[in-house]
């Protein structure tokens, strides 16, 4: 069994819990921005279980993440010849498009699903997916079998080391306020809420609406799965703020992080808390361990 792609802290630390070896993936752009991801050690992959786990840098291109994993796990089925291939794909490109929002558009997280599974995916493993519009993460499958697992789990395994006063956990939006309650359940906090978001679709301009509720001199946990621009982040940190919270953290599972997304929370965070689904070096939770059970169930 080998676990194929990057040697970095998150497939040893995968590698070392399943006892799988690394064959490491050497990821190289051309000048004009064409990839082609190697697999430096291919000895011994030939009919053998792979995991092939390989993570979007935060600020990424997630078309070039997405086009590195279906020429990896195309090449793993018809070069190298592999046996089950399990794609640990932690960031989901495109899971955002769950539905068409306006006439013309592509339902892009089905297709992405698609394109996988015709790659040679035999299972996909992926952390705290947004669909919201959809029931399961295996909804958008048809062949491979699909593993969303939890990246709050990771991030209340760090709160819970934090002395926190009276806290609460607030989602910057409606549809996260199943983020907001996972966290909540999991640290044990009885009180969880959600601010009212509206988001023009043509201009992608957010309107932000405060909840009620009595925040003075009690610790905020802002629970949400996708931090990109931050603008959503940031509008429910300054909304706390205003509403008298003694500390306010920001706890995301994926720090995509556009440019300048980190500076705008921490101007108004008292702490920043993600997962490591991305590479990004700010992050302090981890997803390794929910992904790694995923992966013996699997096999």
């Amino acid at each position: 069994m080998h676990v194929v792609g990057p040697a970095d802290d998150f497939n040893r630390s995968l590698s070392e819990i399943i006892g799988a070896k690394i064959a490491e993936v050497e990821r190289r752009v051309f000048p004009d921005g064409e990839i082609c991801p190697r697999i430096v050690e291919t000895s011994g992959l030939n009919g053998s279980n792979v995991i092939l786990s390989m993570r979007m840098k935060s600020g990424g291109n997630p078309n070039t993440y997405l086009s590195e994993v279906l020429f990896t796990i195309r090449n793993l089925r018809e070069e190298l010849k592999a046996g089950k291939i399990i794609a640990v794909i932690p960031y989901f490109p495109y899971a955002r498009q769950d539905e068409i929002f306006r006439p013309g558009e592509p339902l892009s997280s089905r297709y992405v699903a698609e394109m996988l599974e015709e790659a040679g995916a035999d299972a996909v493993i992926s952390v705290t997916v947004h669909l919201h519009r959809i029931k399961s993460f295996s909804d958008i499958f048809s062949r491979a079998k699909a593993v969303n697992v939890s990246g709050f789990s990771g991030i209340a395994r760090v709160l819970k080391n934090r002395e926190l006063k009276d806290p609460v956990v607030i989602a910057p939006d409606g549809e996260g306020i199943a983020w907001a309650k996972e966290l909540a359940d999991l640290m044990g906090i009885k009180e969880y809420g959600a601010f009212k978001k509206e988001r023009d679709l043509n201009t992608g301009e957010i309107r932000t609406q405060l909840v009620e509720m009595d925040l003075r001199g009690r610790d905020v946990l802002i629970a949400d799965d996708i931090v990109s621009t931050g603008g959503t982040m940031v509008n429910a940190l300054a909304g706390v703020r205003k509403m008298g919270a003694r500390r306010a953290i920001a706890a995301f599972v994926h720090p995509v992080l556009a440019p300048g997304a980190i500076d705008r929370i921490l101007a108004l965070a008292d702490e920043v808390i993600s997962s490591d689904t991305i590479e990004w070096p700010g992050s302090k939770a981890t997803a390794v361990r929910e992904v790694a059970d995923a992966v013996k169930e699997l096999l």
